[in-house]
């Protein structure tokens, strides 16, 4: 079915659903010829989209704007500061967020509620602009058209007719403003008449709780969620009706694919790719480990990486910076990016093998591995999500005995100059929407003497965190403060209730007040201290630190100033 076709239905099936809320394909077709409407009066040929939170209305708009054939450009995040990098592009931004852009024409999308008459037309010829950083951090802007995206989907969609058939609700725990969120989360439930649930699913409680609203579920997702998720599989139990898992952005560890078919009943369906070639290739570890080309999609390699061609590739042949081993025509054995060989001290070393070999160890679930600078030295810095195993015995024997074991397994691998000698141990490795590691984020976290606590026992109800955290007593907050009485500093306790406000409400702030902070008893290092942490409002938090039931410090925060990350 071409996507554009949806506009001619007279349709009461429910298309995007959410709670006691459903949206017909009716519905959605008047709202899309209202906007359409609203939007047809901008002058510009392209239109950058940024609707951060609200699945239904960025929906809208993004067909809206198609249907009065507008180029749409989907940066994954918009600021003040990042909006001048889009100036060549255009001066006309819709979105919802309250921010203002200097340079740019802002169109806010509130189309009047009055019903009108639209001729809608096909748009297969619009296209789309994504932004990706690659392995640069520099953005790259790639130009897709709307037919090479339903292309791709047409085929995973033919691919999967036996799920389909099952009536599926769709849930994702993925943002739209990439091309994986573009292809998985609005075009394949349109292009398989689908629902979609509107939600973005954050937490495993969430999840759990759409499990409890629908009859069945394709989960779309990423790596790194899984991980969140497997991490703490004890924890939860998961309906046995989601039929199908589709994961893609980075790798999934072996350990996280196996661990998510116990829970869930299906192996992990994983898609590799990337945004200037579209999909490539598909695995499920529980079935073959190695990778199976696309049907449409021409794999060879040129100086020992893939070079492709495909009808999903913004251009044809393109050389992927990705190593791999042909095995036929059809399959092949990934072996790690080109660009994550580095040189350390005259020794070469495969930043690939060195994390595949990390993540075999019991300890460890996750890990990433970079070359980073540490005074005159080239060094490798390596960060860590543990086990629940591995964070029982780092609390044991303390981090740096737990640090000199994992470098002497490594050193049965590597020679011991390229051995990491920066070594952070993290409840999360920062990733961005699609699951991919942000190295700039890392680097900043590597190079910082504030280690993390052990995080073990995330529960999420609603508006409140609750964790146990272990402070070991060898972090270096600890060294003076004060000597053979070690407490926990007060601006350490306020540093991680802004992480962990990140990290679990994904609220950036730049602005805040806080406010009734009362001190009332000291953390002490390598004692279990419980941490709650309460959304109030959306822009008010109340925290609380206790050891043995007792309350060490609390307080409120208002924040001011912020971004969704």
């Amino acid at each position: 079915m071409q996507i554009s076709n949806i506009f001619s239905l007279d349709n009461d099936a429910p298309l995007f659903v959410g709670g006691a809320k459903n949206i017909t394909v009716a519905q959605f077709t008047a709202d899309v010829a209202r906007f359409a409407k609203h939007f047809s009066a901008i002058s510009s040929d392209t239109v950058i989209l940024y609707i951060p939170n609200n699945f239904y209305l960025f929906c809208v708009c993004f067909f809206a704007l198609l249907q009065v054939h507008k180029s749409v450009a989907l940066p994954g995040l918009l600021t003040a500061q990042n909006a001048q990098g889009f100036t060549d592009l255009t001066n006309v931004i819709v979105t919802d967020s309250s921010d203002e852009y200097p340079s740019f024409t802002k169109v806010v999308p509130n189309a009047p509620d009055a019903a009108v008459e639209w001729e809608f037309t096909d748009f297969s010829n619009e296209t789309v602009y994504f932004f990706t950083s690659g392995s640069t951090g520099v953005p790259k802007r790639i130009k897709k058209t709307i037919a090479m995206l339903q292309a791709e989907v047409e085929y995973h969609v033919q691919s999967h007719t036996s799920q389909i058939a099952q009536s599926p609700v769709v849930v994702a725990s993925i943002a739209p403003h990439h091309m994986y969120g573009v292809l998985w989360r609005v075009l394949f439930p349109i292009l398989g008449k689908m629902s979609v649930d509107m939600d973005m699913i954050f937490t495993p409680e969430e999840l759990i709780e759409k499990q409890s609203q629908y009859d069945k579920i394709l989960f779309i997702t990423t790596p790194s969620f899984l991980d969140s998720i497997t991490k703490y599989g004890g924890q939860y139990k998961f309906a046995e009706n989601c039929i199908g898992i589709f994961t893609s952005g980075s790798l999934l560890g072996a350990k996280t694919s196996e661990s998510a078919c116990n829970m869930f009943g299906v192996s992990p369906f994983e898609v590799f790719g990337s945004t200037e070639t579209g999909g490539v290739a598909y695995r499920q570890q529980q079935e073959n480990t190695n990778w199976t080309i696309f049907d449409a999609v021409k794999v060879s390699v040129r100086d020992g990486c893939m070079e492709i061609n495909s009808p999903y590739a913004f251009q044809n042949p393109y050389l992927m910076s990705d190593a791999v081993d042909m095995i036929d025509d059809h399959h092949f054995k990934l072996l790690g990016r080109a660009d994550r060989i580095v040189k350390i001290a005259e020794e070469r070393v495969s930043l690939p093998d060195m994390e595949k070999w990390l993540m075999d160890n019991e300890y460890v679930s996750r890990a990433y591995c970079c070359a980073m600078r540490k005074g005159v030295r080239d060094i490798i810095g390596c960060m860590l999500e543990l086990t629940n195993l591995g964070a029982a015995k780092i609390i044991s024997v303390g981090r740096r005995v737990f640090v000199d074991e994992l470098k002497k397994y490594l050193a049965g691998f590597v020679p011991n100059v390229v051995l990491p000698r920066c070594v952070r141990i993290v409840n999360q490795i920062p990733t961005n929407a699609q699951g991919k590691f942000v190295k700039n984020e890392i680097l900043a976290m590597l190079n910082s003497t504030v280690a993390e606590p052990i995080v073990q026992n995330i529960t999420k109800a609603d508006a409140q965190i609750d964790v146990d955290l272990t402070f070991l007593g060898d972090s270096s907050y600890f060294v003076g403060h004060f000597p053979n009485f070690p407490i926990l500093p007060g601006v350490v306790q306020m540093h991680f209730v802004f992480r962990f406000i990140k990290q679990f409400f994904h609220i950036s702030a730049s602005a805040f007040d806080i406010i009734k902070l009362k001190f009332s008893s000291l953390i002490l290092p390598d004692i279990t201290t419980h941490f709650e942490l309460v959304q109030v409002s959306e822009n008010e938090f109340t925290f609380c630190y206790s050891q043995n039931g007792k309350t060490c410090s609390a307080g409120k925060i208002v924040i001011k100033g912020g971004a969704n990350v």
